[in-house]
Parts: C-alpha cells; sequence; structure tokens
C-alpha cells in the first residue's frame, strides 16, 4: 500500500514539473525580418464602359417599358459592333421616387410619391482599348442617357505578377544577406515567409462625368495610361552567431 502511494506522488511530481516546463517562456530565437518589394508598369489591355438607360413615369409598369425600349437600340449596336455577348452585362430595376417636405429641423414631415424611375445599366468589356471612346459616342447616340465612365484593367495579370513574387522574394534573400555580413553573424533556416498583399498602383479609370443626354458630336478622349504591379514578401531567418 506504501509503495503505490509513493508511486503515485512520483507520478504527481513529474506531472508538475512538466507543466511548470510547459508554463516556463520558450527563449525566442535571435532572428532576423527583411521586407521587399518587386513593381513593374504595364499598360491596361482591356476596358470596361458603364452606362445606362434611364427614365421616370409615373407607374412602375410604364418606367420599365420606357427603358426597355431605350435599351433595345443600345442593346443592337453593341452587338453590331461586334462584341462578344460574354462582355455585355445588364441590370435592370425600378424603383420609386419621393418628394420630400422638411421641416425647420430637416426632418421629413411628408413624403410624396412622384413616379417610378427604371434603370437599365449596361456593362460593355472591350479587349481593344483604343474602341472604347468611339463606342462610347456611339451608345449614347443611340439612347444610353447616363454616361458613368471607363475603367481599364490588365487581363492577364497572373504571370507578371508571379514573376514579381520570384523577384521581391530574391531581393529579401538578397537584403537579409547583405546584413547578416555587416552584422557578422551567419543565416540559419527560413523561419516564416509572408506575402503581402499585391496592388495595383495607379488604377486608371476615366473620371465619371455628369448624366448626359442627346447627341455627342465628338469622340470622347480615352486614354488608358498604365498600371503598376506591386509584389511584396516579408521573410524571417534564423540568426547564427
Amino acid at each position: 500500500m506504501l509503495k503505490v502511494a509513493l508511486v503515485a506522488v512520483g507520478l504527481a511530481g513529474c506531472s508538475l514539473a512538466h507543466a511548470a516546463e510547459e508554463d516556463q517562456p520558450k527563449a525566442r530565437l535571435p532572428s532576423l525580418s527583411v521586407t521587399s518589394s518587386a513593381t513593374r508598369e504595364v499598360v491596361p489591355d482591356t476596358a470596361t464602359l458603364r452606362l445606362s438607360v434611364s427614365a421616370e413615369r409615373s407607374t412602375a409598369a410604364a418606367a420599365a417599358e420606357e427603358t426597355a425600349r431605350g435599351s433595345q437600340s443600345v442593346l443592337a449596336e453593341i452587338k453590331a459592333q461586334g462584341i462578344d455577348p460574354r462582355d455585355i452585362k445588364t441590370v435592370v430595376t425600378v424603383s420609386p421616387v419621393y418628394d420630400d417636405e422638411r421641416g425647420p429641423q430637416g426632418l421629413i414631415i411628408k413624403r410624396t410619391l412622384r413616379g417610378y424611375v427604371g434603370r437599365n445599366a449596361l456593362t460593355v468589356r472591350l479587349h481593344d482599348t483604343a474602341r472604347a471612346g468611339v463606342l462610347a459616342r456611339s451608345l449614347i447616340d443611340k439612347g444610353a442617357n447616363v454616361f458613368e465612365g471607363i475603367s481599364f484593367a490588365v487581363s492577364d495579370e497572373q504571370r507578371p505578377m508571379d514573376e514579381l513574387r520570384v523577384q521581391a522574394t530574391k531581393d529579401a534573400v538578397r537584403k537579409a544577406k547583405l546584413y547578416a555580413e555587416a552584422a557578422g553573424v551567419r543565416l540559419g533556416r527560413v523561419l516564416t515567409i509572408e506575402p503581402n498583399p499585391d496592388s495595383l498602383v495607379g488604377e486608371a479609370d476615366l473620371p465619371r462625368p455628369p448624366a448626359t443626354s442627346g447627341t455627342v458630336t465628338t469622340v470622347i478622349p480615352v486614354e488608358p495610361g498604365v498600371e503598376q504591379l506591386v509584389a511584396r514578401v516579408s521573410v524571417t531567418w534564423e540568426i547564427l552567431p
């Protein structure tokens, strides 16, 4: 019986010692962290036009019918330009419009239904940015009375971004070796590699002008500019004496 008690006490002592070891803070490895980046300027090769056909009428049905009628000629023009249907997107909405009467404190004290606004929003993607200005003018002529602007993008960012990620990592290694040599230490194993979010700097967008109606007599000037792709990475090494 005494032997069993002694064994139990010994096991309890081992457990307490193990728990105490776990509670002790682990010594932090000396380390070196380096952050690096790589950039490249690219010319956008796609343009996205955002236009709408909008009309306000006394009833929701009338507003929907008017925008549908106006959208037919716009969509016909888009298809006549040979644009792939996969590059065309439409969103149709009908919303009530109210006239608000406000009190001295600016709070609404009375709201009266004025009618309904129908809106057929069109998004058109072009794989030839040089056509963007001409097509925008043509669609406005055909009845798109709200012109929200043109944005530009790079269709295939994956390959150049992968190349930039490799460059950023290699540059981090170069810097780490330089720092270690200057400090008189050696680099050990890599502890962490943390890619930072990639980004686009200077994304080219044509400013959005106010609603436009009627016939535009000149081609809308468009310049895609350039986009700067940026890849960033942080690498941490163990330092050896």
